[in-house]
């Protein structure tokens, strides 16, 4: 007689190396847990079909600024831009991690309430898959870049190259990458989420994900923060030829759309 899957019996025998495994995929791998669930929680379905933004949309607002609660700590936030935008995830950095807190809670802990995460994104042709897979990003101090894959950027005694046709291979990488890198088509985020289900909406990014972004671009006056509000305005900040290229944009996130699903 042929013998059924006892799933019980399994769990019973098996139960410790689920719990482990569960915790392993929760600490280093929280995002996939959370995209099996969350969507169906905080999501709705939409028929919206995402299409890679070729210029990140930006509208001027005339609104007096507001009084935002997260958690226990109150901000004012001062409405700048209404701004959207539709692009490709570079890279995420989490800053509410457990490890993060720690490391960073006694410097940063009242923006890394009101700023979670940021997203380092790309539009336009960068954004493009055939282009975008020549790129590796890195971040670090909350600033994003790009950089090419195959290429090395530093060489020491102990990053030499092994030899002549190495070095030409990275040199015709190089070439080959950094024509289709522009400024105008990336950006560094912080997005302050709107809602918790924007918030969850943010946790569950991974690099490459197709995202839409919707919000109004927002200083932080009592932080002393200031976004970049339009790339060729003047800001206080570095301007170079009339932009401010290392301004990342301090985003007010009231919409998200991934995966089929929005979040407001």
């Amino acid at each position: 007689m042929k013998k059924f899957f006892n799933f019980r019996r399994f769990f019973r025998r098996y139960k410790w190396h689920i719990v482990f495994v569960l915790i392993v995929f929760q600490f280093f791998f929280p995002q996939y847990l959370k995209r099996a669930v969350y969507p169906y929680l905080y999501g709705k379905k939409t028929n919206e079909v995402l299409e890679i933004s070729a210029h990140d949309f930006f509208e001027d607002v005339n609104a007096p600024a507001f009084v935002f609660t997260r958690g226990k700590y109150a901000y004012i936030l001062e409405p700048k831009t209404r701004y959207a935008v539709t692009g490709r995830v570079g890279i995420l950095d989490h800053y509410d991690t457990l490890w993060n807190r720690f490391f960073r809670g006694q410097f940063q802990g009242k923006y890394i309430n009101l700023v979670p995460r940021d997203i380092f994104l790309v539009i336009g042709q960068m954004a493009q898959k055939e282009v975008f897979k020549k790129f590796k990003f890195e971040h670090e101090e909350r600033l994003g870049r790009v950089l090419c894959k195959g290429v090395k950027y530093r060489t020491s005694f102990m990053s030499a190259y092994k030899n002549q046709e190495e070095a030409e291979k990275s040199q015709a990488n190089f070439r080959e990458c950094h024509q289709y890198i522009k400024q105008e088509e990336q950006n560094n985020y912080h997005p302050i989420p709107a809602t918790e289900r924007i918030n969850k909406a943010l946790s569950m990014l991974l690099p490459g994900d197709l995202v839409h972004l919707e919000g109004i671009l927002v200083d932080v006056p009592q932080m002393r923060l200031n976004t970049g509000t339009r790339k060729e305005q003047y800001h206080e900040n570095m301007i170079v030829n009339g932009m401010a290229p290392g301004m990342c944009f301090i985003l007010y996130t009231t919409k998200v759309i991934f995966n089929g699903r929005v979040y407001e």
